[in-house]
């Protein structure tokens, strides 16, 4: 192999595995980010507002997934409202900013305020305070999330009803068209021009009975189509 051709092959090889890397990377990346905030709010619920540990740890743990359930619900949301224009379709995206928002005010005043008035009473009390009120932005993401998914399914349900009203409306146009098919060669021979008759002339047994399939006609009518048209055209009939 030629020593161009070697590093071309390096080359490849560096530029797959720094994608794999970078991939693997970003799957696991976003669920560590909030590690860091979520220390602190464990730091500061155990030194300033004297939480026990085993309060503190799960109260930090649950403030981060308060936030990530709050972007994540809202992106899905927004997403969706884009791509729907009836009004009754749309999620509502309004609850969402203000659960995002109740935990952005909860993160800055639990790591940010009480390191800047860390002997301050009232800072201490307005943190206990947004704890105390957590669980009521979090009831209201289970809940419009719950509704987004019973959403869904009612959405679905219309989609499946509408394509099975069109299959049903395109059956009975199917019959409606067989019923008037004129059968009878006198009623037929006006709708025809003067290529089609050669056609019918011209069918095959085989022909024959895939006429008689597609138009729902025995294949007896058919077969007099056929020669009819052959008579017309001046063939014989064989």
């Amino acid at each position: 192999m030629r020593p161009e051709n070697t590093f071309d092959v390096l080359n490849d090889w560096i530029r797959n595995t720094e994608s794999s890397i970078v991939n693997f990377l970003s799957v696991f990346a976003p669920w560590l980010a909030p590690l860091t905030p979520a220390y602190m709010t464990y730091q500061h619920a155990t030194s300033i507002l004297h939480f026990p540990s085993y309060v503190a740890f799960p109260a930090a743990i649950l403030v981060e997934i308060l936030g990530f359930s709050a972007v994540s619900t809202f992106l899905a949301f927004w997403f969706h409202n884009r791509k729907v224009q009836a009004n009754y379709k749309r999620a509502p995206i309004e609850v969402i900013i203000f659960a995002f928002m109740f935990y952005l005010a909860l993160i800055l005043v639990s790591n940010v305020l009480l390191d800047a008035y860390p002997s301050e009473r009232w800072a201490e009390i307005s943190v206990r305070a947004l704890f105390t009120l957590q669980t009521i932005p979090a009831a209201l993401i289970v809940a419009v999330r719950t509704q987004h998914r019973d959403l869904l399914s009612e959405i679905k349900k219309e989609r499946e009803q509408k394509v099975s009203e069109n299959s049903q409306k395109l059956s009975e146009d199917g019959q409606k068209v067989t019923r008037n098919f004129p059968k009878d060669w006198r009623h037929l021979r006006p709708t025809l021009s003067e290529q089609d008759v050669a056609n019918l002339a011209n069918l095959s047994s085989e022909q024959v009975r895939e006429v008689s399939n597609k138009y729902s006609v025995d294949v007896r009518t058919v077969t007099n189509w056929r020669r009819y048209a052959r008579e017309e055209i001046g063939v014989e009939d064989v």
